[in-house]
């Protein structure tokens, strides 16, 4: 970017030029003072400038308006100093997370404020040269839009590098996560520089990473940047994970439902919050788990819900054995799965599963004891009704 320089075309007079000399002099004298206002009246109109030392916004307040009044009095656009210290406020009010149109309002603070400094001296001070002040406000104005100007683009560059840092550390961190064995240790220098506290407490969110091309995993981490807490995401083999720390996982998948395209929807699986880089891994499982019981469906399944299929699902060849007789009998006769079922969601009351499957209880009995016959499995005894249950949710679709 180059610095355009202003209209000159109708220079000061050369004591009207000396009346601007002297009076940024005389404010250059008072401007440690200044300083402090014009600080105090950026915090009061933009609260969130708090995130910034005081002090450290006094010094940059001091040395923008030393600049200015410089440029000013010399009749001169802004040179490569003011121009690099510009860029490295863009830079570090991009670091302290202060958005970028706070910032540009601090900008025209600071710039009003000097105006109506200038304009007050010149008022009391030097009142004949009033009328050629006009000239000033388009000097300013290349010193507000030059600087602002570089600024922004300086403060634009330091966020995209900061996402493409913190989107490299989160791959890093699920890397180490789910290595074979866990690579504790990275693990934990990794969540420190990402923001999470190693020893609290995670939750992970699991998502298909075929629904997220790179576009849609930008837009997500940009919203959940917005989000209580701390969030990150990064895609692991097949799988869009999200781990969070002080967050709210309805929030998050309300974030990634907005993203997605309107007629499909996105499917999540929801981990349990678990404490420790441990927990965290352990969260990891319990999401892709529960993904995997979405059945490709558009939907949020918690492990909390889905737990039990959700663990069982890795082993289910090895335990088919088990279940042949009671898979069989729930596709030769779904009344039967269904009386179970429904035997099981009603507290084990014949009654009130008969009245949800509109049946007499005694129908609802023998069902039961048919069940029991065709299967091995008693669904009136514990241990039947889970293996029951198991068979039903585990094998009957596959």
């Amino acid at each position: 970017m180059e610095s355009p320089n202003p209209d000159l075309s109708a220079p000061l007079s050369e004591a009207a030029a000396q009346a601007v000399a002297r009076i940024c002099a005389r404010i250059s004298e008072d401007l440690p003072v200044i300083s402090h206002e014009i600080v105090r009246h950026i915090r009061a109109e933009i609260p969130d400038y708090a995130v910034v030392p005081a002090e450290e916004h006094r010094q940059f307040v001091l040395y923008q308006g030393r600049m200015l009044l410089t440029g000013i009095a010399e009749q001169s656009p802004p040179q490569q100093e003011p121009i690099e210290r510009a860029r490295e406020l863009g830079r570090r009010r991009a670091r302290q997370g202060l958005s970028i149109e706070l910032m540009l309002g601090a900008y025209h603070i600071t710039f009003r404020e000097a105006w109506n400094l200038i304009l007050r001296k010149a008022t009391v001070e030097e009142p004949e040269h009033i009328g050629e002040l006009a000239h000033m406000v388009a000097l300013i104005w290349t010193w507000f839009r030059v600087l602002m100007g570089y600024a922004s683009e300086a403060y634009g560059e330091e966020l995209r590098r900061a996402q493409v840092t913190r989107a490299t550390l989160a791959h890093r961190l699920f890397a180490a996560l789910t290595a074979d064995p866990v690579q504790p240790e990275p693990a934990a220098t990794l969540a420190r520089a990402l923001g999470y506290e190693p020893d609290g407490e995670f939750q992970a969110l699991c998502l298909p990473a075929g629904d997220w091309q790179d576009d849609r995993t930008d837009r997500l981490r940009h919203r959940l940047s917005a989000l209580p807490g701390v969030l990150h995401c990064a895609t692991a083999d097949t799988r869009l994970l999200v781990l969070g720390q002080r967050h709210d996982p309805d929030a998050v998948v309300s974030a990634a439902r907005a993203i997605s395209p309107a007629d499909s929807g996105t499917a999540v699986g929801v981990g349990l919050p678990r404490p420790g880089l441990a927990g965290a891994v352990d969260s990891i499982t319990d999401a892709t788990q529960a993904l995997s019981q979405s059945g490709g469906q558009h939907g949020v399944v918690r492990f909390a819900d889905a737990w039990l299929t959700a663990s069982l699902s890795g082993q289910a060849t090895r335990l088919a054995p088990l279940f042949t007789e009671a898979v069989t009998a729930a596709r030769t006769d779904e009344h039967l799965a269904e009386a179970v079922v429904a035997f099981a969601d009603h507290g084990l009351s014949l009654a009130a599963a008969a009245r949800a499957l509109h049946l007499h209880p005694n129908s609802l009995s023998y069902r039961l004891s048919r069940w029991h016959e065709l299967t091995g499995l008693d669904p009136r005894n514990g241990d039947g009704l889970i293996a029951s249950l198991v068979a039903l949710r585990l094998y009957r679709t596959g």
